[in-house]
């Protein structure tokens, strides 16, 4: 995909996601910091903290994947970038987990594959399924919604991508 590409689809991503219905309900959101690679969610970040919605983002250490609260875009843009060259608070911060304090009402999350289905292929690691594991038997399924944002050409057949009992199936996945 050219850059351009990426950017006309992320830019139409983020409209789309703007306008859900679940989107606009949800006071504790929780989104992804992306990569040149991925759908840009700054602009979604952005109108976030214009809405005063509570805003978490991933954060690391080891094999154990936690949703830290940003303060406003300020603290976003001061976040330190990873070897990855990923923006992300650093585990010792402290900062407020959603997990311990009353969940998520949406999570907005990247993958490298989705189904018409909803299913997630993820980076390998887990990460997400973990903590969507943890968050729902804390809080319950009823209680959230998964978003995924994903490029047309994430997009692949059912039979392409398969799921087992671990990958958490996704209540949507918004493309351009």
């Amino acid at each position: 995909m050219t850059p351009e590409n990426r950017d006309s689809q992320s830019k139409a991503i983020a409209a789309k996601v703007l306008a859900l219905p679940e989107f606009k309900a949800a006071q504790r959101v929780s989104v992804y910091l992306s990569t040149d690679a991925e759908v840009n969610t700054v602009e979604l970040l952005k109108e976030m903290f214009n809405q005063k919605k509570e805003v978490y983002v991933p954060t690391y250490h080891k094999n154990t994947m936690e949703m830290a609260k940003l303060k406003d875009f300020a603290d976003y843009e001061s976040l330190p970038l990873t070897s990855w060259k990923i923006k992300q608070p650093k585990w010792s911060d402290n900062r407020e987990s959603a997990l311990e304090s009353g969940g998520l009402e949406l999570v907005l999350m990247p993958g490298v594959a989705f189904t018409e289905s909803y299913g997630r292929c993820g980076h390998g690691m887990g990460y997400y399924d973990k903590f969507l594991a943890r968050l729902i038997e804390k809080f319950g399924r009823e209680n959230v919604k998964l978003i995924a944002v994903a490029f047309k050409e994430q997009i692949v057949p059912d039979d392409e991508l398969p799921m087992d009992a671990t990958d958490v199936r996704l209540d949507n996945v918004i493309t351009a």
